[in-house]
């Protein structure tokens, strides 16, 4: 029965699960918020991926909320990131699901800034060609009227927080348009290429580094 209501929430938002998360998981926890999907690692505390759903009427007039929260959804015995954890760390609390993508309501646009669904980014890609990836899928939504699928997460772990908060080594995104699936893999690092088209990888390639199973298209 529960299993049978949790398919049909990832139906209704249309992400679907790449990892096989569940609620069951510690390591792969399934998250289902009103505007995207997450697997959460409650033992490193950080997203495996967060996975949504972007199309024109989901940017709106609301302004960005700004204010980052702690994400209370989680069994007690989870590591839960704090945004005092990056405090004088140097890296931005980077978004996975951005806050630009969810603007049609006050409670979407608060929801991206829950702490879960951020991984720490050095201010060269967050500001940088990892923007101008995010700021490219609205203008597929916007002006050519697509509905898109994302995915979002980060690799690895070059190094650590002050306070133990993972930072990855890569950060990436899979994004799903009507005639083409965009897979970038950005280095986070402070020297990058602002063109981030040049860090196109296979979906393969990608699998092959997270273990998890893409869908081949839009459904």
């Amino acid at each position: 029965m529960l299993l049978n209501f949790i398919f049909s929430l990832l139906l209704s938002v249309g992400v679907p699960n790449i990892s096989g998360a569940s609620s069951a998981s510690t390591t792969n926890y399934l998250s289902v918020k009103k505007g995207y999907i997450m697997s959460y690692n409650g033992v490193e505390g950080r997203a495996n991926w967060v996975g949504w759903t972007l199309k024109a009427s989901n940017v709106g007039p609301v302004n960005r909320t700004n204010r980052f929260i702690q994400d209370e959804s989680f069994p007690r015995s989870f590591k839960i990131v704090d945004e005092k954890d990056y405090a004088h760390s140097g890296y931005d609390r980077g978004h996975l699901c951005n806050s630009e993508d969810r603007t049609s309501s006050y409670y979407l646009n608060e929801e991206t800034f829950l702490m879960s669904n951020m991984i720490p980014q050095t201010p060269e890609l967050n500001r940088g060609p990892f923007k101008m990836l995010e700021e490219y899928c609205r203008k597929l939504v916007i002006k050519k009227g697509q509905q898109l699928l994302i995915y979002s997460g980060g690799i690895g772990a070059k190094d650590r927080l002050f306070s133990g908060v993972i930072v990855p080594a890569y950060c990436w995104k899979v994004v799903y348009t009507p005639d083409k699936i965009w897979c970038i893999l950005f280095p986070n690092e402070r020297v990058l290429n602002k063109n981030w088209q040049t860090y196109a990888v296979p979906l393969e390639t990608l699998e092959k580094m997270t273990g998890f199973r893409f869908p081949r298209k839009l459904s």
